[in-house]
């Protein structure tokens, strides 16, 4: 006869059920994976339709659908860590297109010309960097002679598609590079964060203290001499049959600062993502492959007429003592850590190595004598 109180014997499927499984035996991994699948199928459909999103926010609800999927299983925390992540980054990073649309204000209707002020009062610098580019390159201004050799002719050319996928690149990589790192290096993420928004900040201060012209406005207002040059970016989209995404490119330039020329943030981003993964990785191809990033984008800026060779100059410094300083923090954090550790050890071995709190006492042939070694306490 059984027991009343005796457990009944668990059911085959039962005991060997896996608390991965997330419905219909089906693990969690096997979810994430098909919700990743769907995602991707998604984000395709919506480039094609309505072109690469290179505003903030839609780029950043497209980062933050991801992720969620990312973390399909993993509990509530893991997306809550998400938005706790990346929408504070995200928030001061809007703050600041703003704050850069308020910089390229001017109290005329149109474009500024040179000598207008801008909302704290800084004159508008047109044919100063005109000046200076041809004074570094013989009297010759680059973006002229770019587009005179590369880019004139009755067509557009084929490599017109790498200049234009080069200079969209610029908004993407960054907040794909926190992507990625959110995912395999948190610390590294903050880091990463850290350094875009401190050269945020100081390209925005540089706006507002010292508006200048791109090449392609003064050209228009005629205080380039000779050949016209053109704004070309976007021209590439043809050559990819993507003009909705030259649509979206156009919209957002049109949003944009026109007079946010020094320093050129384009190029001073790639020298921050190239300079930052080349500290932290020792393959010597790694870095050739990572250099040549910023090298690519300065052309392409040149190329399209977006920028002067003194604003990348610009730019790229500007990056480069952000890296500077992250590097000296870095080296300074190290070196109190080993001093933490080095005097831990000191303590552990003295304490090791000290005498004891009292005096001992030993037994020698059945008497208890005092340790001659210690015999009193210090």
């Amino acid at each position: 006869m059984a027991i009343a109180s005796e457990r009944a014997p668990l059911r085959p499927e039962a005991a060997t059920r896996s608390p991965d499984l997330a419905f219909r035996g089906y693990t969690w991994r096997q979810v994430r994976l098909a919700a990743l699948a769907v995602f991707v199928l998604a984000l395709a459909v919506s480039i094609a339709l309505y072109g690469i999103p290179l505003d903030r926010v839609g780029l950043t609800l497209w980062i933050l659908v991801g992720l969620s999927v990312a973390v399909i299983g993993k509990g509530w925390k893991a997306w809550l860590r998400i938005m706790r992540d990346w929408l504070p980054f995200q928030g001061v990073l809007l703050a600041y297109d703003y704050s850069y649309g308020i910089a390229g204000r001017y109290g005329a209707g149109g474009h500024p010309h040179e000598g207008d002020t801008n909302v704290v009062g800084m004159p508008l610098h047109v044919s100063l960097p005109v000046d200076v580019d041809r004074a570094m390159f013989g009297g010759t201004l680059p973006n002229q002679w770019v587009q005179e050799h590369f880019a004139s002719g009755s067509g557009v050319p084929w490599y017109a598609a790498l200049v234009t996928l080069v200079y969209c690149s610029h908004f993407v990589v960054t907040p794909l590079v926190a992507a990625g790192l959110w995912v395999r290096a948190r610390e590294l993420f903050r880091t990463w964060v850290s350094l875009v928004l401190a050269l945020a900040v100081a390209g925005l201060a540089t706006y507002f203290l010292f508006p200048m012209s791109p090449p392609w406005l003064a050209s228009q207002q005629g205080v380039i001499d000779g050949a016209p040059v053109e704004r070309i970016t976007g021209e590439g989209w043809s050559v990819l049959g993507l003009h909705i995404a030259g649509q979206v490119l156009d919209d957002s330039q049109a949003r944009s600062n026109p007079v946010g020329a020094m320093p050129s943030l384009h190029m001073a981003y790639a020298v921050l993502a190239a300079a930052f993964f080349m500290y932290l990785t020792r393959r010597r191809w790694l870095r050739w492959v990572l250099a040549a990033y910023p090298l690519a984008m300065g052309f392409s800026l040149v190329y399209s007429g977006e920028h002067y060779v003194i604003d990348e100059i610009v730019g790229a410094v500007y990056a480069l003592v952000v890296i500077a300083g992250w590097r000296m923090w870095r080296r300074r954090r190290e070196a109190l850590d080993a001093a933490e550790v080095s005097a831990r050890e000191m303590s552990d071995r003295e304490a090791l190595l000290g005498a004891p709190d009292g005096s001992a006492q030993v037994v020698e042939r059945g008497r208890r004598q005092a340790d001659p070694v210690v015999s009193e306490r210090d």
